[in-house]
């Protein structure tokens, strides 16, 4: 009978397992003497947004990909605009060739709903090889996830062709709440179903968000930047430039600017 590994944590760290630390019922419990993985780069692309969510500490807990296991990370979000890179703390373990599927979903009833707001497929030689995280990989969003400040969104990680091995891991944070803006979640059943995870103390994943702001200056629309932003959208640089005057109190509002939804955006109290 082939056991599927869900959960990880390396002897590197102080301390033994701690079996009643995590709580998540039926997942298998492997404790592994490891060596620490090879340090992963963290490189934001030049059209990065800012810095919005981050839960920065990794430990020595993993939460393992396999075919059926998924795992999410919930966050709330701070900057209305659009969510274009997560940076999350990830290695490929083995020699498997199954791609890494990394996507921002909207929420229903606190868990990762089937909306996918961005996702992004990295086959397997783009993601660095390790058996633990010790560093963030970046993982750019084209087009941007649409998102909006003081909403709660998720981080979902699984891999579709992972068989019945462990295709990839992701690095829990220190224990206790780190993140207390969101948590971490399990699915055991390919993200039919989600359980909140208490992994060995930690409830929450390392993670980094970043999130580009509407614009406020026709200079951002300019050089094809204007596609860049996706909350609100535009459809070419003029009306991109027309928000951005608009917004920035220098001209005044094109009406056609924007979906309906945004008409308006930015209006004076």
């Amino acid at each position: 009978m082939v056991m599927r590994v869900l959960l990880r944590r390396s002897s590197c760290g102080s301390g033994g397992a701690r079996r009643t630390g995590f709580r998540l019922p039926g997942l298998a419990l492997v404790l592994a003497l490891t060596m620490v993985g090879g340090m992963l780069a963290v490189v934001p692309s030049a059209s990065a947004g800012v810095l919005d969510q981050t839960q920065p500490g990794i430990s020595n807990v993993q939460g393992l990909v396999s075919d059926t296991s998924n795992w999410a990370q919930t966050f709330t979000n701070g900057v209305s605009g659009g969510l274009d890179q997560i940076d999350i703390a990830v290695v490929r373990q083995g020699a498997g060739t199954a791609s890494l599927r990394v996507e921002i979903r909207s929420l229903s009833g606190g868990v990762p709903s089937s909306l996918a707001l961005a996702n992004e497929t990295l086959p397997a030689a783009s993601v660095p090889a390790g058996v633990v995280p010790t560093g963030f990989l970046s993982v750019p969003l084209t087009p941007p996830a649409p998102v909006t400040a003081g909403t709660q969104y998720a981080i979902v990680v699984s891999s579709s062709s992972c068989g019945f091995v462990n295709c990839y891991a992701w690095g829990f944070g220190p224990a206790g709440d780190p993140y207390p803006a969101g948590l971490g979640l399990h699915s055991g059943n390919g993200g039919v179903t989600w359980a909140p995870v208490n992994a060995f103390g930690s409830t929450d994943f390392a993670f980094k968000t970043y999130v580009i702001a509407p614009p406020t200056s026709k200079q951002q629309c300019k050089k094809g930047r204007w596609r860049r932003f996706a909350n609100p959208s535009f459809k070419n640089q003029g009306q991109c430039v027309a928000y951005a005057n608009h917004h920035d109190g220098k001209g005044k509002d094109d009406q056609n600017s924007s979906s309906g939804k945004n008409k308006g955006h930015g209006k004076k109290k």
